[in-house]
């Protein structure tokens, strides 16, 4: 028998060589899929023209490319199904989002509205006394502040208020406050729901207090800062906003901003209302919770602070 014609086969071999290390590579294997291609093309051409020689470099190529070829196709099926898995469960979190959950004193068996959830959320809220700020806070039964609703009153130092939410993606935690009587004129009360597994940081501010929200409210069409529930803070409704603060049409765009959260699809909407973006008009659903924050843009001119703002609601048809 002839001595194996080999320049084909090695060049087949080093094609399926480079696609079957590239093979187990997300995405670039689409690339490998190519070599083992052209790698069994090759291969079979090597066999066809050694047909009466050796043959031994051309099998090897066939079956290096052969071996490529299934590696990619049975990674990509695994790689695939992992993304769609992922897919899914993305959007099964944001469609059953629920981060209102039931007091765990609660003996209800029903399925309860978000807002009967919240109603009994502010049912749970616990008074504090002062609290000197000394680091992160984290909101849990078992902590210093209770799950609950809470006006917070900063009664020490300015600064920014943040924080995360540990069950939403939704009710940004991100205002300016300070004590009473401060120099930029931050707020010094601001309405805030807290949800077991929040936390919040202080920034340059020494002291605050928080105090518990009654169950029952009457609702109002002018809201301050903070968090404000729809069904128990306002009413229902389509409403076109304006507000009692002067806003100076130099900062087009300082204002209010505000999202309006859903916890029953876990969606979230966002708006401004500043002299650049006025003529607003909103749909407020019952269980829905408003976020508000006010950036002051004439307090040096007017010296009044942010915890007289109102962002106000008039009805409309």
């Amino acid at each position: 028998m002839k001595t194996e014609r080999k320049v084909i086969a090695i060049v087949s071999i080093a094609l399926g060589g480079l696609g079957l290390i590239l093979s187990w590579i997300p995405i670039v294997n689409n690339i490998a899929f190519i070599f083992g291609v052209l790698a069994l093309i090759l291969a079979i051409i090597a066999l066809f023209s050694n047909r009466k020689n050796k043959k031994l470099l051309s099998l090897i190529g066939l079956i290096i490319s052969v071996l490529t070829l299934v590696i990619v196709l049975v990674t990509q099926s695994i790689y695939g199904k992992a993304i769609d898995d992922i897919g899914k469960n993305n959007i099964k979190t944001s469609s059953s989002s629920k981060s209102v959950k039931v007091p765990k004193h609660s003996t209800s068996k029903k399925k309860q509205t978000t807002l009967e959830l919240l109603n009994q959320l502010a049912s749970t809220s616990k008074s504090t006394d002062e609290i000197y700020v000394t680091g992160e806070i984290t909101v849990g039964d078992e902590q210093t502040v209770s799950p609950g609703i809470y006006d917070l009153s900063v009664t020490g130092g300015s600064g920014n208020i943040t924080g995360s939410r540990k069950s939403v993606n939704g009710m940004f935690i991100n205002w300016l406050g300070g004590a009473p009587g401060n120099d930029s004129g931050y707020a010094s009360h601001i309405r805030i729901v807290l949800l077991d597994g929040d936390t919040l940081n202080f920034s340059n501010i020494s002291k605050i207090k928080f105090t518990a929200v009654p169950e029952k409210i009457t609702p109002s069409t002018q809201l301050g800062i903070g968090n404000f529930i729809v069904g128990r803070d306002i009413p229902a409704g389509n409403y076109k906003l304006s507000t009692n603060m002067t806003m100076n049409p130099q900062f087009a765009n300082l204002g209010w901003t505000f999202s309006i959260y859903n916890d029953e699809n876990g969606n979230e909407r966002s708006q401004d209302y500043n002299p650049g973006n006025s003529d607003v008009v909103v749909s407020l659903k019952d269980g829905e919770i408003i976020t508000t924050s006010f950036m002051n843009s004439n307090y040096y001119d007017t010296k009044i602070s942010d915890d007289n703002a109102k962002l106000i609601f008039t009805t409309v048809k």
